[in-house]
């Protein structure tokens, strides 16, 4: 069997140079050793009275960033082999577990160091949860979009509000901490109404999630438009015409559809209810 080589010396390489007609260039480099110092880092991981196998354990480097990580084994204990000399933190967590203390570690040239973690159970992280968005549906386009601001309230099997919340600006909303069981979440939001029931249903601490809709509701969610109609010396104009048009843009042409009529009153006043969203202008004229 061959021998295989080793690098004593690391490739290094220079700054790119640039060589004109008969000029010489000097290059000097220096080479570094290839084998970097290195340390082992090594333990067990448990709750303070058994270990804890198929546990996560991952090394951070002295900023914070993650380095490595490894999973513990049947009877909770870890290593980590070649990790370059230096200050490194470590942490160990599985689930329904709490993530450990962070225990801070340095590592000198072929030295193994010992660093036992403790995880602590949390029976509520074996609980379920129930994650969504709620969306609207675009009386313009048609499109759906997030509603932000909306309340989603939380249902058990007998009708029983457990918990509110509110959807936060990409319409996203979550409930924890659910033990098994059916249920049911209602929206509700100025302007809109929820366009159908939506249930849940929690199993062995699962986690479910859902996007729910809500429509514009046309008898809330519309404008008004209201103004005086007078005369050129400011008199009001009584029974005088008007007209509202909304503005339809079909690719890059505009145009006007009367959508409403009305005529003033005795003061000149007028009003448009109803009116869905959208562009408009307001045209009026009096005949004899």
């Amino acid at each position: 069997m061959p021998e295989i080589k080793k690098d004593l010396l690391n490739l290094q390489y220079s700054e790119n140079f640039e060589i004109q007609g008969i000029q010489e260039a000097n290059i000097d480099l220096e080479l570094t050793p290839s084998t970097p110092s290195t340390g082992t880092v090594y333990g067990v991981v448990g709750d303070g009275v058994n270990p804890i196998p198929n546990a996560t354990v991952k090394l951070f480097d002295s900023k914070g960033m993650p380095y490595k990580h490894t999973i513990t084994d049947v009877d909770g204990s870890y290593s980590m082999t070649d990790i370059p000399a230096g200050t490194y933190s470590l942490g160990a967590v599985k689930e329904g577990y709490l993530l450990s203390d962070a225990a801070g570690v340095t590592l000198a040239d072929g030295v193994t160091t010992k660093i036992d973690l403790v995880c602590t159970q949390d029976t509520t992280l074996s609980l379920g949860a129930i994650a969504g968005v709620l969306t609207i549906k675009d009386p313009l386009d048609g499109s759906s979009k997030p509603l932000a601001g909306a309340k989603i309230s939380l249902q058990n099997a007998t009708g029983e509000t457990l918990a509110t919340t509110y959807t936060a600006a990409d319409g996203e909303f979550a409930f924890y901490d659910l033990i098994d069981g059916v249920y049911t979440l209602i929206s509700s939001a100025d302007g809109y109404k929820q366009t159908s029931t939506m249930t849940a249903t929690i199993l062995a601490g699962s986690i479910v999630n859902l996007t729910m809709t809500m429509a514009v509701d046309t008898k809330t969610y519309n404008g008004t438009v209201s103004g005086i109609i007078r005369n050129k010396s400011g008199q009001a104009v009584a029974g005088c015409f008007v007209g509202l048009y909304q503005i339809i843009k079909i690719g890059e042409v505009s145009q006007e559809q009367l959508v409403a009529v009305t005529k003033t009153n005795a003061e000149g006043k007028y009003l448009f209810g109803e009116v869905l969203g959208g562009q408009y202008l307001v045209k009026a004229k009096l005949e004899q």
